[in-house]
């Protein structure tokens, strides 16, 4: 390990990591993203190995990672007014890693894939992609309009999934619909409970803004419907909680059911 105290803002180092925590575009362009944890850091290096380098706050411990490093890590040490500039959420760790972008391969063979038209909250996206990857989700599509998917808020609410779960960004759904071969659902209120339907074998699961839900365009490409059942006087579940309830129907029914 290569271990460096930084102590101004003109440092390349600095320059770099807060760019990577604040700007898509550049992080497109570098193909690189940031890690805030521990533990994120710790499942990004058993998957792909030592990621490219990892800053911490002058005098901190690095021990509890330091199995993850090797000897061409770079670590850097900031002061921690400096660190607090380059950290990309509003209660940082204390340690942050820089990591090249992996890039997964989709399987060949699709039970389960996932299709998010225009979700724009990184904190509903990251916790999506933890629920599909838990799921048993094969392969995730995103729209243009979705949150940057290697945000760093995206990464942390992922808590890991990132690197096991294929997504696919920009996404024509159209294109996708035509090929797949089994059932496409999108939840509507005039819909099919799902407790009711049937989801063994090949499906797809559409769900849309947080906000506006999914476009009619959308709407249209599906096969079928479905809602979740709910008690009355509540509008509608967070986007997560139902993308959630749909996967784990699917996987009970398919692991659990007679």
């Amino acid at each position: 390990m290569k271990r460096q105290l930084i102590s101004s803002r003109g440092n390349q180092h600095f320059k770099h990591l807060k760019k990577l925590s604040e700007s898509p575009r550049y992080r497109y362009e570098v193909q690189q993203t940031i890690l805030d944890g521990i533990h994120l850091i710790e499942s990004y290096a058993q998957r792909f190995g030592s990621p490219d380098s990892v800053a911490l706050i002058q005098g901190s411990d690095i021990n509890k990672i330091s199995g993850y490093l090797n000897e061409d890590t770079q670590v850097l040490e900031f002061p921690a007014g400096l660190f607090s500039e380059i950290a990309p959420v509003m209660s940082p760790t204390g340690i942050l890693a820089s990591i090249n972008i992996p890039h997964l391969d989709a399987p060949k063979k699709q039970n389960c894939i996932l299709l998010l038209e225009n979700i724009q909250d990184p904190g509903n996206l990251g916790s999506i992609l933890r629920s599909a990857s838990a799921s048993g989700v094969d392969l995730v599509y995103l729209s243009d309009h979705c949150a940057d998917l290697w945000s760093p808020k995206v990464l942390r609410g992922g808590q890991g999934a990132h690197f096991y779960l294929p997504c696919v960004e920009n996404a024509v759904f159209s294109d996708i619909t035509n090929t797949f071969e089994g059932k496409i659902f999108a939840t509507e209120l005039t819909g099919k409970s799902i407790f009711k339907e049937n989801l063994k074998g090949p499906v797809a699961f559409i769900f849309g803004n947080e906000g506006s839900g999914l476009q009619s365009e959308t709407i249209s490409l599906t096969s079928h419907s479905i809602h979740i059942p709910m008690e009355m006087g509540i509008e509608s579940l967070n986007v997560s909680a139902a993308v959630s309830i749909c996967l784990y129907e699917k996987y009970r029914q398919e692991n659990f059911s007679d």
